[in-house]
C-alpha cells in the first residue's frame, strides 16, 4: 500500500479531481468544517493494482467523497449487527440482514442530506458506521484470510427513512435517495462516506476496539463501541462471499446502534429525534475522523408527495 490516509479532493491550484495523502495529522473531517488549510501529496488511482505516490503537493479546494460513485461497483448494508442490550450474548443470524444502497447515494464530506417530498414525515434517520472498503476482489474467502481484501476503513452514514423501510416490507426504498435530480450545487444522497479512507496498518487499533458516536446539532444520540458487533469483520467478509465476488471498491456497512432513548430503531425519543430540515449531523469513527453533513428538504417540481 501506498498510502496511509487516502482522500479525494478538488484542487484549489487547477479545479481538478484528485486523489491523495493528507500532509497534516489530526481529524481531516473537523479540519476542513473549521477551513483550515488541507494539502496532500497525489496518489495515483488507489484501486489499481499497485497505486504510487507523487511528489507532487496539492491544496485542497473540495474535499470529496474518498471514492467515487462510478468506483464503487456495491454498497452491501448489514442490519441487526448490534443487539439493543450491548451486554447481551445475542449472536449474529443465521443470515446475515444484508440490503443493497446505490451508488448513487455517495456523497463526501459537508454534502447535503437531501429529504425529498416522498420521505416527508417517514422518520428520516441518521446511522454512524464503520465502513469496509475492498481492495481486491474477494469470493469465498476464509475468515482467517478476510483481511487481505480489505483496502481500508472510513466513516459512512447510513441514512434511512424508518417509516417507509417498515412500510416496503424490505429497506431498499427507505436508503436510497440522493440529490442529483433536483440539481444542487454538489453530489448528495444519503450514503456519505469519508473523511478518508484509513489503512489497516495506519488505523493504530483493531477494528473490533473503535468507538462510534453521532451528533445532531451538538447532541450526542448515538454511542457505542464496535467491540459490540455481533459478527466481526472477517466473518461478514467471509460469509458477503460465499458464492458472490465482493469487487474492488465495493463497501460494507456494517451496522449501527439504536438510537439513544429508543427502545427500538422506528420509535422517536426526545433525546434522538428524527432528522429535520437544517440540521447538522456529525458522524464520528475512531481513528477515522469526523464525516459532517447538513440535512436540506428537497422540493420536487410538483410539490407533492410522490407514490412510490
Amino acid at each position: 500500500m501506498s498510502w496511509s490516509r487516502l482522500i479525494r479532493f478538488v484542487a484549489q491550484e487547477d479545479g481538478k479531481i484528485y486523489h491523495g495523502e493528507p500532509e497534516q495529522e489530526g481529524d481531516l473531517g473537523l479540519m476542513y468544517h473549521s477551513g483550515e488549510r488541507i494539502t496532500a501529496r497525489l496518489v495515483s488511482h488507489p484501486l489499481a493494482p499497485q497505486p504510487t505516490r507523487s511528489s507532487k503537493v496539492l491544496t485542497v479546494k473540495q474535499l470529496l467523497s474518498p471514492l467515487a460513485p462510478s468506483d464503487v461497483p456495491a454498497i452491501r448494508g448489514l442490519g441487526l449487527q448490534y443487539a439493543a442490550d450491548p451486554t447481551s450474548k445475542a449472536a449474529s443470524p443465521p443470515v446475515l440482514c444484508l440490503f443493497f444502497k446505490p451508488s448513487t447515494c455517495i456523497s463526501g464530506p459537508e454534502a447535503a442530506i437531501p429529504l425529498p417530498d416522498v420521505a416527508t414525515d417517514e422518520k428520516n434517520d441518521y446511522e454512524v458506521e464503520l465502513c469496509v472498503v475492498i481492495g481486491k476482489p474477494a469470493k469465498d474467502v476464509k475468515a482467517v484470510d478476510a483481511m487481505q481484501h480489505v483496502a481500508g476503513f472510513c466513516v459512512v452514514n447510513d441514512v434511512s427513512s424508518r417509516g417507509l423501510c417498515v412500510k416496503g416490507g424490505q429497506w431498499g426504498v427507505g436508503k436510497s435517495f440522493d440529490g442529483r435530480v433536483a440539481c444542487l450545487a454538489r453530489a448528495t444522497g444519503w450514503c456519505p462516506i469519508g473523511p478518508c479512507i484509513v489503512a489497516p496498518n495506519a488505523l493504530g487499533r483493531d477494528p473490533h476496539q473503535l468507538e462510534i458516536t453521532t451528533r445532531v446539532n451538538g447532541n450526542l444520540v448515538q454511542q457505542t463501541s464496535t467491540k459490540y458487533l455481533l459478527a466481526r469483520i472477517p466473518e461478514m467478509i467471509e460469509r458477503l462471499s460465499h458464492g458472490a465476488t465482493l469487487e474492488s471498491g465495493s463497501l460494507i456497512l456494517t451496522g449501527s446502534p439504536t438510537a439513544i432513548g429508543r427502545k427500538a430503531p422506528t420509535e422517536a425519543s426526545s433525546e434522538s429525534p428524527f432528522m429535520r430540515d437544517g440540521d447538522e449531523v456529525r458522524c464520528y469513527v475512531e481513528g477515522c475522523g469526523t464525516l459532517i453533513n447538513h440535512v436540506k428538504a428537497v422540493r420536487s417540481p410538483t410539490a407533492r408527495k410522490a407514490k412510490l
